[in-house]
C-alpha cells in the first residue's frame, strides 16, 4: 500500500527475475508477482526461470545458472534456493557478471561474508542470528557452564566456532567446559566407527560434568547421537540438549537405528531446539492487507517450509525497483539495508547482508497421542506409546535497533523433568567434615565425668593410704592407675577438638598441631601408667607363685615401681624420637566425592582434618605391636594366676579382671580403624566409648571394693576371713570317689610330704633352740620367734590389739623401771609353751605346713640347694627327709594319713578303682589346710616364713 501510494499513475516498467529452484516449486511467488501486479505501482515484475526443479548438483546447477545469463538479454536479479554447496560457486559467478542474488533457503555463514561474497543477501536469518539467540537463552535460565558437539563440515563447524567466539568475549561469565567435533560417513562399511565415536563423545561429555550440550548436527547423525544418549543416559533431569533446529514439519527422528523409537523419543524429551519460524507468530495489528490476503491462503501449507520466505523476498525486491535507483556494487547494499516492512514472516529488515527476523526457541515434549490426533498429555519415561510434540517457549526478536540483542519474548512455559531447570553443572559443595558439636559435648561431659570420679578416687587414697586394707593393696601403684586413667579421659576430650572449634586465624594451625601432639602423648602415656602398673601387679602375684625360692628375697613396691618407669622410659624415648623425626601435624584429607539420594545435582566433596606426619602409619605399627604384645602378655599372667586368692594382695583378683576388660577393648578399638574415613562421628563415637569401657571399668573394679571395705570398717578393726581350700567339703555328706580323685588325692599327699622336707631345716634349728636353752632352774627357754608361731590365736589377737596402745609406754617403762622386763617374759614364754606341751607338735606341723602351702606352688617349685650356709631340701632329697627327726614330729601330727599313704604303694591299681568313701575319713589328712584366715598369716610374716612385701 506504501508503495501504490507513491507511484501512482507512473509508466510501469518491466523487470525480468530469475529463478533457480533445486528443492520445489513455490506457490507464493506467483501469489506476490499477482499481488504487485494488482497494485499501482511502476513496475511489472516477471519471473523467468527453470520449469522444472533442478538437483542441488553443483555441476548442473552451474550450467542451468550460465545458461539462464546467456538466455537473458536484460538480467537484473537472481533468485534462488539452491543449498550451500551450490550457492557458493553461484554467488562467485553473480559477483563477476555484478548480478545480485537473493536466497531465501540458506542461513549457512560460510556466505555472510561480505568482503568474498558482496552481491549475496539472505532472506533468511542466519545461522549467527541462532547462536544470538542461544546465548539470551543460556543467560535467561542462568547457565554459564555448557559443552559444544559439531559435526565436522563446514555449515556446523562454523556455528560452533562463531557461539565459542560470542561466549569468549566475557570468559569470566561463559565457561565453554568441552568441545568436541564428530565425524559421520555414510555407507554400511562406517556404521561401527560412527558407533564408537559417538559413544566415546557422550561418555567424555558424561565424565567432565557437561550437563548443557549445544549440538549442531544433522537429522541423521542427531537421531544416532539420541539413540546412544538414551543408553548412555546423557537425557533426563541432569542434562540440557540445545539444538540447531530443522526447518521442517516432519518427525525427523525416525530414521533407522538400533534403538526403538521410544528409546529415542525419551532421550529427545525436554531437548531444546531453535530454528526460524514458517510463518510469524508475532501478533502485530499493522500488516498489510496482501499479508493477511497471503495468510488466509497459505498459512496450511506446510510442504514448503520457505514458502512465505519466498513470498517476503518478491515484495523486497519489488521495493528495490521502485525506488528508482541503478543496480551497481556501490548502491545495492544501500537499498537492501533501507528495507523495513512487515511480510508473511514478520519484520523484514537486512544488515550486513543479512535478514534480522525472528528465531523460536521450541521444546520437544513427550505426551500421549490422542484420538483426534493432540498430542497434549505428558508422557513420562516408563510410559509406552509416546509421541513427540513441539511447544514453543520463546519468540526472539529485535527491538527497533537493528545492533541489539535479540529479546526473548516467553510464549509458554517450558517442562522440565525435574521440578527446576536443569543445572549447568553439579553443584560442588566442599564440606568440612568434623565431630558435630553435639556429639563432642556429649562425650566431653562423660569423660569429665569420668575425671572427676578419678580425682575423688585419688583424693580418697591418700587421704585412706594408712587404712590396712588399702596399705595392703600397695596405694602407690593404685595412684599411678589412676593417673593414667585421668590422663585417658583427658585424651578423650582432646580427640574430639578440631579447626571448627577456633576461630579461623593464623594461630589456628599451631593450636592443632600442639593438640595433636598431645593427644597421642597423653593417649600412649595414659595407657602405660595405667596398664603398666596393672601388669606389674599382676606380675609380682605370678612370681610370687611360680618363681618364689626360700630366701628371704621379696618384691617390694620398689620393684613394681621401677617396671612401670621402665616402661615410661621407653614411651617417652618412642614419642620423643618420633616428634624429633617425623612430627604428627595437622592436615586436611579430600575424601572422595560423593552425590546425596535426595539431589544428584549435587557433588559434595568432604573434607577432614588429620593428624599425621609422612610416615604415621608406621610408627604406629610399631607403637601397636608393642603395646599388643605387653597387653597379650599380662592377659596371659592373668589367666595363669585367675584362681589365686591372698589376704594380703586384696586387689589381686580385680586388677586380673581389669587387665582382661583392657585387653578386650583395645583389640575391639583396633577394628575402627576399618571403618570408612567418612564415617567421623561413628569412628570418634566407637573410640571413645572403648576407651570410656576399659578406665570405667578399671577404676571401678580396683577401687570400688576398697571403698565398700572402708565403709564398712572405717578404723580396720574387722577382719575379714578368706580361706584358700583345695577341696570344697560338705561333712553331711558323702561323696563318691573315682580313680582320677584317688591319683589327685595322691598327689597332693606327694607335695604335702615334699613341704613338710623343705622346712626339715628350719624345724631341726628350732627344736635345737629348745634342747640347748636353758635357765637356772632348767626350764626351757623359747625363742620369741617361735612361740608367736605356735600361740593360740587368742592370745595373738589380745597382743595385736594391746600392742598399738601400749607400745610407747612400754618401752618407757622397760628402760627405766624394769629393767629385767626380758627375762621376765622369757619366763613367761616358757610357762606358756610348757602348758600348751600337748597341742605342741600339731600345731608346729601345721603351721609349718601351711606357712609355705600359701607360700608356693608345689608343681613350679625350684630350690637353691644353699642359702646362707644353710642346706635346704631338694626334690632329690625327699626320700632322706621323710626319715629325718623333723618329719617324724610333722607326721605324729596326722594320726590318720598312714592309712591315706598306703594308698601310693597302689598307684597303679588305682585307675580300675571306683569306692564310696566318706569325705570325713580323708578331711583329717588335711587338718592343717582347713583354713588360713588374714590374723594367722599377719603374724607368720614376723617370721622367717613368709615374706613382709607380700
Amino acid at each position: 500500500s506504501i508503495i501504490a501510494d507513491n507511484f501512482i499513475n507512473v509508466e510501469r516498467q518491466k523487470i525480468i527475475l530469475s529463478s533457480l529452484f533445486t528443492h520445489s516449486c513455490y506457490p507464493s511467488i506467483n501469489f506476490a508477482l499477482k499481488q504487485i501486479a494488482t497494485k499501482q505501482i511502476d513496475i511489472e515484475l516477471e519471473l523467468n526461470g527453470t520449469e522444472d526443479v533442478i538437483p542441488c548438483d553443483v555441476g548442473t546447477s552451474v550450467k542451468v545458472f550460465f545458461d539462464i545469463i546467456n538466455q537473458t538479454t536484460s538480467l537484473s536479479v537472481l533468485m534462488t534456493d539452491a543449498c550451500q554447496s551450490v550457492l557458493s560457486y553461484m554467488a562467485e559467478v553473480a559477483t563477476y557478471f555484478h548480478l545480485p542474488v537473493f536466497s531465501f533457503t540458506d542461513s549457512d555463514l560460510s556466505l555472510s561474508s561480505v568482503d568474498r561474497y558482496p552481491l549475496i543477501y539472505h532472506m533468511v536469518p542466519s545461522d549467527r542470528a541462532h547462536n544470538l539467540v542461544r546465548k539470551q537463552l543460556l543467560q535467561y535460565f542462568n547457565w554459564t557452564r555448557f559443552g559444544l558437539i559439531y559435526q565436522h563440515g563446514s555449515k556446523y563447524t562454523l556455528v560452533a566456532n562463531d557461539f565459542s567466539d560470542l561466549t569468549a568475549m566475557d570468559k569470566n561469565q561463559w565457561e565453554v567446559n568441552l568441545t568436541r567435533g564428530i565425524p559421520y560417513r555414510y555407507g554400511p562399511e562406517w556404521y561401527d566407527d560412527n558407533i564408537i565415536n559417538i559413544k566415546t563423545l557422550l561418555k567424555d561429555f558424561k565424565a567432565k560434568d557437561v550437563r548443557i550440550i549445544i549440538a549442531n548436527l544433522n537429522q541423521t547423525l542427531a537421531t544416532h547421537m539420541f539413540c546412544h544418549a538414551a543408553r548412555e543416559h546423557v537425557y533426563g533431569s541432569s542434562f540440557q540438549w540445545i539444538m540447531l533446529g530443522y526447518p521442517s514439519v516432519s518427525a525427523w527422528w525416525t530414521e533407522k537405528t538400533d534403538c526403538s523409537i521410544q528409546e529415542i523419543i525419551r532421550a529427545i524429551n525436554g531437548t531444546f531446539q531453535t530454528r526460524v519460524p514458517r510463518l510469524s507468530i508475532d501478533d502485530v495489528d499493522d500488516r498489510p492487507d496482501h499479508v493477511l490476503e497471503y495468510l488466509k491462503s497459505f498459512s496450511d501449507l506446510e510442504k514448503n517450509y520457505f514458502d512465505a520466505y519466498a513470498y517476503d523476498t518478491i515484495w523486497s525486491l519489488a521495493y528495490i525497483y521502485q525506488s528508482k535507483i541503478l543496480f551497481n556494487q556501490s548502491n545495492i547494499k544501500k537499498i537492501v539495508d533501507k528495507i523495513d516492512f512487515i511480510g508473511a514472516t514478520g519484520r523484514v529488515r537486512y544488515l550486513n547482508s543479512g535478514r534480522i527476523g525472528e528465531i523460536l526457541v521450541e521444546q520437544y515434549v513427550a505426551c500421549r497421542m490422542m484420538s483426534d490426533g493432540s498430542c497434549k498429555i505428558p508422557c513420562y519415561e516408563e510410559d509406552k506409546d509416546c509421541n513427540l510434540t513441539v511447544v514453543k517457549i520463546f519468540l526472539a526478536k529485535n527491538s527497533d535497533s537493528k545492533y541489539g540483542p535479540p529479546v526473548l519474548h516467553k510464549l509458554n512455559s517450558a517442562i522440565w523433568h525435574g521440578n527446576n531447570p536443569t543445572r549447568d553443572r553439579t553443584n560442588q559443595i566442599i564440606q568440612y567434615e568434623h565431630i558435630y558439636l553435639s556429639v563432642f559435648i556429649s562425650i566431653t561431659i562423660i569423660s569429665g565425668i569420668g575425671l572427676i570420679i578419678s580425682i575423688s578416687l585419688f583424693i580418697f587414697n591418700i587421704r585412706c593410704r594408712s587404712h590396712r586394707y588399702i596399705r595392703m593393696s600397695s596405694p602407690s601403684l593404685n595412684n599411678i592407675i589412676l593417673c593414667g586413667c585421668m590422663l585417658a579421659y583427658i585424651s578423650i576430650i582432646l580427640m574430639g577438638v578440631n579447626s571448627s572449634l577456633f576461630p579461623q586465624k593464623w594461630f589456628t594451625k599451631i593450636i592443632m598441631n600442639i593438640i595433636c601432639a598431645t593427644r597421642m602423648w597423653l593417649l600412649c602415656i595414659s595407657f602405660t601408667l595405667a596398664f603398666g602398673s596393672m601388669f606389674s601387679k599382676t606380675w609380682r602375684v605370678h612370681s610370687i607363685f611360680t618363681n618364689i625360692n626360700l630366701t628371704r628375697r621379696a618384691i617390694h613396691d620398689s620393684r613394681l615401681l621401677a617396671v612401670v618407669g621402665a616402661l615410661l622410659c621407653i614411651d617417652l624415648f618412642y614419642l620423643i624420637a618420633w616428634q624429633i623425626f617425623d612430627p604428627i601435624q595437622r592436615k586436611y584429607i579430600y575424601d572422595t566425592p560423593y552425590r546425596p539420594k535426595y539431589n544428584q545435582d549435587i557433588q559434595i566433596n568432604p573434607y577432614y582434618e588429620v593428624c599425621q606426619g609422612e610416615y604415621t602409619a608406621v610408627w604406629l605399627l610399631i607403637l601397636i605391636l608393642y603395646k599388643g604384645l605387653l597387653m597379650f602378655y599380662g592377659s596371659f599372667l592373668s589367666w595363669k594366676t585367675r584362681h589365686v586368692t591372698i589376704p594380703a594382695l586384696n586387689d589381686s583378683r580385680y586388677i586380673g579382671l581389669s587387665v582382661y576388660i583392657v585387653f578386650i577393648c583395645c583389640t575391639l578399638g583396633s577394628l575402627v580403624t576399618f571403618i570408612p574415613s567418612e564415617q567421623i562421628q561413628l569412628s570418634y563415637c566407637l573410640t571413645s566409648l572403648f576407651i570410656v569401657i576399659c578406665t570405667t571399668a578399671t577404676v571401678g573394679l580396683v577401687f570400688v571394693p576398697k571403698i565398700i571395705e572402708v565403709y564398712r570398717d572405717p578404723h580396720a578393726k574387722r577382719r575379714q576371713i578368706k580361706m584358700i581350700r583345695r577341696l570344697q567339703t560338705n561333712p553331711g555328706r558323702s561323696m563318691k570317689l573315682t580313680s582320677k580323685h584317688l591319683n589327685s588325692a595322691i598327689l597332693d599327699n606327694n607335695q604335702l610330704n615334699f613341704v613338710f622336707s623343705m622346712q626339715e631345716q628350719t624345724l631341726e634349728r628350732l627344736m635345737e633352740q629348745l634342747k640347748n636353752s636353758s635357765t637356772k632352774n632348767n626350764i626351757i627357754r623359747v625363742p620369741y620367734e617361735f612361740e608367736r608361731l605356735i600361740s593360740s590365736e587368742n592370745n595373738i589377737e589380745e597382743e595385736e590389739e594391746d600392742e598399738e596402745e601400749e607400745e610407747e609406754d612400754d618401752d618407757d617403762d622397760d628402760e627405766e623401771e624394769n629393767p629385767t622386763t626380758h627375762d621376765d617374759d622369757d619366763d613367761n614364754i616358757n610357762d606358756r609353751f610348757l602348758s600348751n606341751n600337748k597341742p605342741f607338735k600339731g600345731r608346729v606341723a601345721r603351721a609349718l605346713s601351711l606357712c609355705l602351702y600359701n607360700k608356693i606352688h608345689m608343681a613350679q617349685i625350684c630350690w637353691s640347694e644353699t642359702s646362707g650356709g644353710v642346706s635346704h631340701g631338694s626334690i632329690s632329697q625327699l626320700q632322706d627327709n621323710q626319715r629325718s627327726p623333723s618329719m617324724t614330729l610333722l607326721k605324729s601330727s596326722y594320726h590318720k594319713s598312714a592309712d591315706f599313704v598306703k594308698i601310693e604303694e597302689s598307684q597303679e591299681q588305682t585307675s580300675n578303682l571306683v569306692e564310696t568313701i566318706s569325705l570325713s575319713d580323708i578331711e583329717p589328712v588335711y587338718d592343717g589346710l582347713i583354713s588360713l584366715d588374714d590374723i594367722r598369716l599377719d603374724k607368720m610374716i614376723e617370721t622367717d616364713l613368709i615374706s613382709s612385701n607380700f
